[in-house]
Formats: structure tokens, C-alpha cells, sequence
């Protein structure tokens, strides 16, 4: 009895482990003669087992299926044969939907679309029987699992955007003669356009918008007998469908931005265009600026992302070296960015320069000295006074005022757009975000801990003036000669660097405790010092008397020579792979003037939007 339970246990846990598409495989051959005669396409055995059951019709399988859903998965012609009586039969079979969370709320006219079956499509929609459930079919919507944001198979939920999806514009124009609407969104409020962004489908994307204008104009033609100022008034409030934003505030063509896809981006791009005028091989285009560009924020109102921000958002490198989109950024370079970044670069220089020169003058002190050499000891200290305290309280005071002017700054940027937002820029703007907040801080707490007589000051301060000259890395970038090497070392720190370090703490734990073992160190503070000498053993600095002093000479030397050979020249060799930096420095120099342009106008919206304002 207890080998039956655990048999019937493991059948259980083996059902459960199986997907939704097993499970109604498996179901279809195990489930009842209702399956079974579905399965087999066996008419004369359905009609048999409705006339003496009608309710089996309305049998679920596993997933939430009903037979007429399996009759058109199979798809044969004698399934499909089997499914027109089935729906003449009982007409309302023909909105059944899915009742599971895998497959909700899929019709027979989605498997129809999915399985390219233009004709049994028509005949869903213009067979008279079942015509009361037309709009319920043009209208239901499959959000189950299965048909979700990042599967395979989302295709937008409803009919029409199920054949749009899978590129059957023959389909679609079926459903829209039966008066599918072109509107409808799903459930992440895409359209359909949005839809035909995500599978990269431009032709039905053009043949969509077409048609979608048709209408509107016959719409407007139609109601041109009514009174001009509302037929103008409903107009002006229609929204065209390929500017309107979906749940995360995409339109279709930052939504091309916002994934990274090159060709559907390229194509929405010139699709904008519009042609001024021409000269055999020389034309005169403009480009508009709506949806690509950055709004300027205007208070109490969410500004909709632009592509710019988007392609840096998200480092699409792609997309920022389209030919468009590098002249967008050299013009806006020319005429804003370079003289704004050029002014703020003198401001920051300056400030760093009294900053250097108020560190100094505050450790500036007049020492008087006994002895010479290395007997010598300063005897007293004198702290100049009068002008130079002066000069010193003033640098203090300009350099707390411009900390605390750029953190003003800087949380007025994290205001505007996320705090979030703010920390998830990339390159230039992550680095100069970074650098901002931690020198802002630093400074501010360095006074408070000055004002308290802390000693901990010089600690922050120290970590503070490297920070501070850091920042300049921020306008170094600019420069074509610089800028590459700088990049360089981000990339090192983030990945060669980092891997490097994981390695290496390995490695140093394991000797460390080794040494410490055959040197008989005491304690903790002797497993630092053991820790200490490998730490300078792998820069070269040992001395080997040290190792031949214990009672294990062999041992010890054996193991310094596998630690310098493995450590000191295996993994630096590692990590200084003249290959790998070559082929890093080559792709940032054909990149990295157009990203830092483009990073850099991100930057300056808020500067720029500011000097409008004025």
C-alpha cells in the first residue's frame, strides 16, 4: 500500500513538473472518449457523444482548453471540418476562451490567425450562425502568460494585432473589413504600432499607418455636414496613432529607441523625414525634432522621454553612430554645449585651484628645529596669522558655497528625473553623477568635522582632493586626445580590474595562511603581518632571509617562488592584456567623441532649459 501511494506520488510530482504544452498533449490521449474522438478528427463519435451529452462540449483539459480550442491546434482539414459543425452545432463554442493563467482568454480565431488559415479566419467572421458573436471575437483579448511582454508569442492580445504580429497583412485586412478596431491597446497599452516596432515589421507597419489615415479621412469626409467647429474640435483632439504613448510613456519610435532595434529605428527615422525640395543626386530635408529630442521640462508636467535620452540611457552604440543622429549631436555641440561646457570647465578649474591653495595654506606652518639629519626635531609650531588667516577663511568659505551650490544642483537633477534615473546614467553622465555627489558631500562634512575639532577631518579630507581632481576626468573626456585613454581606464577598473581582485584575494588568503602557519605568527595581528608580507611580496619587495629563518626553510622559500611565479606574473599578465586594451582603445576612438557629445547634452537640459528661461 505504501509502494502504491509513493508510485502515485511520483506520477503526481511528474505531471507537475511537466510545461502547459505536455500537459494537454498528454491529456488529449489519457482524458476521455471527448479527447480521444477531437484527437482523431471523428466526427460521427463527437455528434455520438453530444447527442448524448451536450454539456461535453464544455470540457476543460489541464491548461484550460475546450475541444473546438484542439480541433484548431491540429489544424488538419479534417479538425477543421469537424470544428465547422462543431460551431454550427452550438455557435457560442466559438468565444470559448482558455480559463487557465497559462493560455487566458485565447479564442479559436487567435489559433486561426497563428496557424495562417486565411479562410477559416473569413468564415469565423461572415458564417451566419455564429455572426451575433462577431464583435466578442474581433474584440477578445489572449493576456495569459504565455502571451506576455518577453515571451515569443506576444502579439499584442487581440485579433487584429495577432495578425499584424505575425506579418499577414492579408489577415488583417480580413479582420478590419469586419470592423476590427485600429485603436485597441493591450493590457502595457501598446498599440498596434508599438506592437510592429517589437517584431521589427516595417512594411506592416507602413500598410497599418496608411490605412489607419484612410479611415480618418473617410471619418472626417463623412461627418463634414455637421457643424465645422465640432468636426474641427474632434480632429484637433485625435491623437495620431504614432504619437501615442503606451504604459511606460513610449511612443512607437522612442520605443525603437528604448530597445536598441537599428533597422525598425533607421526606418522610423527617414519614414519622418520630410523633402523640401531636390536637384538630381542633391536634396534638401528636414528632420523633425518631436519624439527625438529632449523636451524641455516645464514644471508640474512630466516631459515624455526622448530617443536621444533613451539610446544613452541604455548605451545602444548602434544607434548612436546613425548619421542623423551624430549631426543632431555636433550641432547641438556647436551651438550650446561647447560654450557652456568650455565656461564650466574654467569655473570647475578655478574652483579646484582655490581649493588646492586653501588645503595648503591651512597646513602652512612656521616649525622651529633642533639637530640635523635624522636627529633633527621640530622643537615649536607657529601658526602664521593676519592676512594669510584671511586668505584661507575666504578659500574655505568659496569652496563650502560651491559645494553647496552644485549638491543644490545636483538634487535638483535627481528631482526631476528619479533618483533612480539619475544613478542608472552611463559613462560621462554616471561618472560625473558619482564624482558631484561624493565631492559635495565630502566637502560638507569636512567643514562640519572641522567646526567639532574632529581629527577625522584629514582623513575625508585626503579622500575628498582625490575626488575633487577626479572630476576633471568628467571634461578630459572631451578631448580627442584624451578622451579614448579615459574610457580605457573606466573599462579596466569595472571589468579587468575587478576580475583581477577576485582572483588575486584568493590567492592571497591562501598564502597568507600558509606563511602564517610556517612562520608560527601570533594572533590576528600576525596573520595581518603575513598578509602584509604577501601583499609586498607581489610587488617585489620581500626579503628572503625572513623566509629561510624558519624551522620549514625548503618549504617557505618553495612556496614564495609558486606565489611570485602564479600571483606576480601570471595574473598581472593577465590583466595587462596589451591585445585586450588595444582592442578596447580602438573601438572607443571610432566612438567615443559622438557618445560623450550625446551624454554630454543630457547633461545640459536642465542648463539649457534654465537659460531659456531667463
Amino acid at each position: 500500500m505504501v509502494q502504491t501511494k509513493q508510485l502515485a506520488a511520483g506520477a503526481l510530482d511528474e505531471g507537475l513538473n511537466l510545461s502547459a504544452v505536455e500537459q494537454q498533449t498528454e491529456a488529449s490521449h489519457k482524458d476521455g472518449p471527448i479527447w480521444e474522438a477531437v484527437r482523431k478528427a471523428d466526427q460521427a463519435a463527437l455528434e455520438r457523444l453530444l447527442d448524448a451529452d451536450h454539456n461535453s462540449i464544455y470540457a476543460r483539459g489541464p491548461v484550460g482548453d475546450c475541444p473546438i480550442h484542439m480541433l484548431f491546434l491540429y489544424g488538419t482539414e479534417a479538425h477543421l471540418n469537424t470544428a465547422r459543425y462543431l460551431i454550427t452545432r452550438f455557435p457560442e463554442t466559438v468565444i470559448q476562451i482558455y480559463n487557465q493563467s497559462e493560455y487566458y482568454g485565447e479564442i479559436a480565431l487567435h489559433i486561426a490567425i497563428v496557424n495562417r488559415n486565411a479562410s477559416i479566419v473569413e468564415w469565423l467572421l461572415s458564417d451566419e450562425h455564429i455572426q451575433p458573436y462577431r464583435e466578442l471575437q474581433l474584440t477578445a483579448t489572449a493576456n495569459g502568460h504565455f502571451f506576455q511582454f518577453g515571451r515569443p508569442c506576444y502579439y499584442g492580445e487581440t485579433p487584429l494585432a495577432f495578425a499584424c504580429c505575425t506579418n499577414q497583412w492579408n489577415i488583417a485586412e480580413i479582420l478590419l473589413k469586419y470592423g476590427a478596431s485600429m485603436d485597441m491597446v493591450d493590457s502595457n497599452e501598446n498599440t498596434i504600432l508599438h506592437l510592429l516596432v517589437i517584431h521589427n515589421l516595417p512594411q506592416i507597419y507602413i500598410k497599418f499607418k496608411e490605412h489607419w489615415l484612410e479611415v480618418q479621412a473617410t471619418a472626417i469626409s463623412k461627418s463634414s455636414n455637421v457643424d465645422n467647429d465640432k468636426v474641427a474640435s474632434t480632429k484637433k483632439k485625435e491623437i495620431p496613432l504614432w504619437k501615442r504613448l503606451n504604459k511606460d510613456g513610449f511612443t512607437p519610435f522612442t520605443l525603437a529607441a528604448k530597445l536598441g532595434l537599428t533597422d525598425m529605428f533607421s526606418f522610423l527615422l527617414d519614414e519622418r523625414k520630410i523633402v523640401q525640395w531636390r536637384y538630381g543626386p542633391v536634396w534638401c530635408v528636414l528632420y523633425p525634432l518631436d519624439e527625438l529630442e529632449l523636451g524641455f521640462q516645464q514644471e508640474g508636467r512630466d516631459t515624455p522621454p526622448g530617443a536621444l535620452e533613451l539610446i544613452v540611457q541604455n548605451a545602444q552604440a548602434e544607434l548612436i553612430m546613425h548619421p542623423r543622429i551624430i549631426d543632431l549631436v555636433d550641432r547641438k555641440w556647436e551651438c550650446f554645449a561647447r560654450r557652456l561646457f568650455f565656461r564650466r570647465f574654467l569655473v570647475t578649474l578655478i574652483y579646484l585651484f582655490i581649493f588646492i591653495i586653501t588645503t595648503i595654506l591651512s597646513q602652512t606652518r612656521i616649525e622651529t628645529t633642533k639637530g640635523k639629519g635624522k636627529k633633527m626635531v621640530v622643537i615649536s609650531v607657529q601658526h602664521p596669522d593676519g592676512i594669510h588667516q584671511i586668505v584661507c577663511i575666504i578659500g574655505r568659505l568659496i569652496v563650502l558655497a560651491g559645494a553647496i551650490l552644485k549638491g543644490k544642483s545636483e538634487i535638483r537633477e535627481m528631482t526631476n528625473v528619479g533618483i533612480r534615473k539619475y544613478f542608472q546614467a552611463t559613462g560621462a553622465a554616471f561618472l560625473e553623477n558619482c564624482l558631484s555627489c561624493s565631492f559635495c558631500c565630502g566637502i560638507i562634512i569636512v567643514n562640519i568635522l572641522h567646526l567639532l575639532d574632529i581629527q577625522a577631518q584629514t582623513i575625508v579630507l585626503a579622500l575628498v582632493s582625490i575626488i575633487g581632481w577626479g572630476y576633471m576626468l568628467f571634461f578630459v573626456m572631451a578631448f580627442q586626445l584624451t578622451g579614448p585613454f579615459v574610457f580605457m581606464i573606466y573599462e579596466m577598473l569595472f571589468h579587468d580590474v575587478l576580475r583581477f581582485c577576485i582572483i588575486y584575494m584568493v590567492f592571497l588568503a591562501g598564502f597568507s595562511q600558509a606563511f602564517f602557519v610556517l612562520f608560527n605568527n601570533n594572533g590576528f595581528g600576525g596573520f595581518l603581518v603575513s598578509i602584509k608580507q604577501c601583499f609586498f611580496g607581489m610587488l617585489g619587495d620581500f626579503d628572503l632571509d625572513h623566509y629561510t629563518g624558519t624551522s620549514f626553510q625548503y618549504i617557505s622559500v618553495s612556496l614564495l617562488v609558486i606565489y611570485v611565479v602564479v600571483v606576480s606574473i601570471l595574473l598581472l599578465v593577465n590583466i595587462v592584456d596589451h591585445q585586450h586594451l588595444s582592442n578596447i582603445y580602438s573601438y572607443l576612438t571610432s566612438v567615443h567623441l559622438s557618445t560623450f557629445h550625446f551624454q554630454l547634452q543630457i547633461q545640459y537640459v536642465p542648463v539649457l532649459n534654465a537659460y531659456l528661461k531667463e
